[in-house]
């Protein structure tokens, strides 16, 4: 099953655990209202998803976009790189050690044909280790070090021991580590995102990898280094794949580990989350254009107001006179496009702050809206999720919306607007940290 489609099958499945596992009263809710925050479940998913999946009618294509994300997507890496560098890999002395018993575990597979195929392969992950987080494949090598992730996993499915396994898990964590790193490399080289679910899946995958460096740098024996983190490292890997496919049961166990690993977050916030932060910086800098925009358009009626009041006291002479038109012309000129600028950019905060409502619906219970005071919103939540729906299947723009639907969205989406804003700054802060 594709990406997003395991995603939105997560969300189908836990909204029908809620409504199948807790009663109206165990959740300390009417029917009615149980069944409105079911309503509004389904359709904060399905509007997310279109969202994601037809953005270019909200907010411009995903190049535009990635114009603004990429700078953010590339600085994770270097930063990552320096604090890798400088710290001391405690378990890196057991490195030799570890090499040693698994291939003395191996030669107990004498008859097996893979059995010097996996010697090679932990050979090189103990040379590769050393300079792991600075190595990016060839085009060969990475075939090569595709078949030696078949390989390490015939191997680990014969091996008896958690021991035995700790080897072939060390050669597959290096192997895939330097897979997915070489892998979104290439993206970031070619600056080629297709569409806006690539966009989340390369931003999904850059979280799990730091999510698996963390276990590297922090480990203080390799016993400490689990088959959870080759988990993650080998779903970043599936995921920037060119036919990316996350299964329902991996979908379930990737919800999982992310609630363990980024307090209590899960997988839906956790992909999401990205496009809502890149349609935020893009925001950022439409609204810091418009205020350029609007200290010109001062900086041209100032000069204008010194003509005028120049005029009434003396004539101006012809060099002065055609100046002067010319402001008057640059005036009209600025001012419309200062007005077109601002009613994208009301049109785009909406949109930004309104996902982060939906978002918000497939991350909380009921009892969390409740007791924030919010629970009045779940009837906005299927109106407008399906307002943006039907907009997102039709092609319709914001100025081809009634006021009554412009004003629907927008007062749903400031309900919104700082919690947006601390989003976007947290994970801005989570990337530096």
């Amino acid at each position: 099953m594709g990406f997003l489609s395991s995603v939105r099958s997560l969300v189908s499945s836990t909204v029908s655990s809620i409504r199948s596992t807790a009663s109206a009263v165990s959740r300390g809710i009417g029917s009615v209202a149980a069944k409105a925050w079911d309503t509004a479940k389904n359709v904060a998913s399905k509007t997310m998803d279109w969202m994601a999946d037809k953005a270019e009618n909200f907010v411009g294509s995903v190049k535009e976009i990635w114009k603004v994300a990429k700078p953010f997507v590339e600085k994770l890496a270097p930063h990552i790189s320096s604090v890798i560098a400088m710290l001391p890999f405690p378990w890196a002395g057991q490195i030799a050690k570890v090499v040693e018993k698994g291939i003395q575990a191996l030669l107990a597979l004498e008859n097996s044909p893979i059995l010097q195929k996996i010697e090679q392969a932990i050979l090189w992950a103990s040379k590769a280790a050393h300079e792991y987080r600075k190595k990016v494949l060839t085009q060969e090598e990475e075939k090569q070090a595709l078949q030696r992730q078949k390989d390490l996993q015939e191997a680990m499915d014969a091996m008896e021991t958690e021991e035995q396994r700790q080897s072939i898990r060390f050669a597959v964590l290096i192997n895939d580590y330097i897979l997915v790193q070489t892998k979104i490399q290439s993206v970031l080289e070619q600056d080629n995102i297709q569409n806006f679910e690539h966009f989340l899946r390369l931003r999904a995958t850059q979280k799990l990898l730091k999510a698996a460096e963390k276990t590297l740098s922090e480990a203080t024996s390799i016993d400490e280094i689990k088959e959870e983190d080759v988990f993650l490292l080998r779903i970043g890997s599936n995921l920037l794949a060119d036919r990316p496919v996350l299964t329902d049961a991996d979908a379930e166990r990737l919800d999982s580990v992310i609630r363990k690993r980024f307090n209590g977050k899960t997988l839906i916030p956790f992909v999401f989350e990205e496009l809502i932060r890149a349609w935020g910086t893009k925001l950022e800098n439409m609204n810091a254009k418009w205020e350029l925009l609007n200290k010109k358009l001062a900086g041209i009626k100032r000069k204008a107001k010194q003509l005028e009041v120049q005029m009434k006291i003396e004539t101006l002479n012809d060099e002065e006179q055609a100046q002067l038109a010319e402001l008057r012309n640059d005036i009209l000129h600025e001012t419309y496009q200062l007005k077109q600028l601002a009613e994208l950019n009301r049109a785009m905060q909406s949109y930004v702050y309104a996902a982060e409502g939906f978002l918000q619906v497939l991350e909380k219970s009921a009892e969390q809206f409740e007791q924030e005071g919010r629970d009045y919103i779940l009837d906005d939540v299927a109106v407008v999720g399906r307002l943006l729906i039907d907009c997102a299947q039709n092609g319709k723009q914001w100025q081809e919306l009634s006021a009554d639907e412009q004003s629907l969205i927008n007062d749903y989406a400031l309900i919104f607007a700082d919690d947006s804003k601390t989003r976007n700054q947290e994970l801005d802060e989570i990337e530096v940290a």
